[in-house]
């Protein structure tokens, strides 16, 4: 399961069952965010699993939903936190950061080309009135959107949900703990939807190559034009697949996942 709140979680789950289908009965649902999966697996006094799936891709189900604040297309409160239970809003990031800490995080998480320049904008505009919401955020920088308004508020969006979410630290977390959660044989599967996930993992995957896992494949995976068909959104999701290094030799290299939301298990 993915980062999200305990209510809206349930609902995915209630709402498609036809992914669920019959295992439902075999699954144990943990709503917290993949980052302590160690910690839970040791509650339920399990040491070493088979396999471990991170679909890293945010819920469509969270896109969607206007009062979520993820998404360009609705104006809403700035919130975009994947589990509500946590405290700080996008909202909070733009008010509190400073404008270095805001050009930073612009730059790295959203790839945003004029990102000093917008985070001058923000600590300029946020002292004259509020930006609480996503109209009001919007028009307060338009003038210093560059190229395409849609894919620079996207970059932009992106970097203030990975702030919020912690996204990247918390993959990190996840992936150092995997060499010791696998089991001879077990094997690992990252599906990643943009460079920074896709960066992070392919730098564990090396590091950990020999040592920790062998690679199945030379390239990553990547959806095939029928899937994209009937699920648009898995255009942009690239599939890391490993093994534990002591596994025996593979004869299948494909990898089934289902979507179900955000990086939790």
């Amino acid at each position: 399961m993915r980062r999200g709140a305990a209510d809206p979680r349930r609902h995915r789950f209630a709402t498609t069952p036809q992914i669920v289908g019959g295992f439902i009965q075999a699954c144990m649902f943990v709503p917290q965010n993949f980052r302590h999966i160690q910690r839970f697996l040791r509650l339920q006094k399990i040491t070493q699993v088979d396999g471990i799936l991170a679909d890293l891709g945010v819920s469509s189900h969270q896109f969607d939903e206007a009062e979520r604040g993820f998404s360009i297309r609705f104006d809403a409160a700035l919130d975009m936190r994947m589990d509500q239970r946590q405290t700080v809003t996008a909202a909070d990031v733009i008010k509190i950061f400073t404008e270095q800490q805001l050009h930073k995080m612009l730059e790295r998480y959203g790839e945003v080309t004029n990102a000093k320049t917008l985070a001058k904008t923000i600590v300029t505009q946020r002292a004259i009135t509020p930006l609480k919401t996503i109209n009001e955020f919007k028009r307060a920088v338009q003038a210093v959107v560059k190229g395409n308004p849609q894919k620079y508020f996207a970059q932009v969006f992106q970097a203030l949900r990975i702030e919020v979410n912690d996204e990247l630290g918390a993959l990190e977390q996840l992936l150092q703990q995997t060499p010791s959660l696998l089991k001879p044989g077990g094997r690992i599967a990252i599906i990643t939807f943009h460079s920074l996930e896709d960066r992070i993992v392919k730098d564990a995957f090396r590091a950990g190559k020999d040592k920790y896992f062998r690679l199945l494949t030379k390239k990553p995976l990547i959806a095939s034009e029928e899937e994209i068909d009937s699920n648009p959104r898995s255009r942009s999701s690239v599939i890391a697949d490993g093994l534990t290094a002591s596994s025996s030799s593979v004869t299948s290299r494909s990898t089934a996942a289902c979507r179900t939301g955000s990086p939790n298990w």
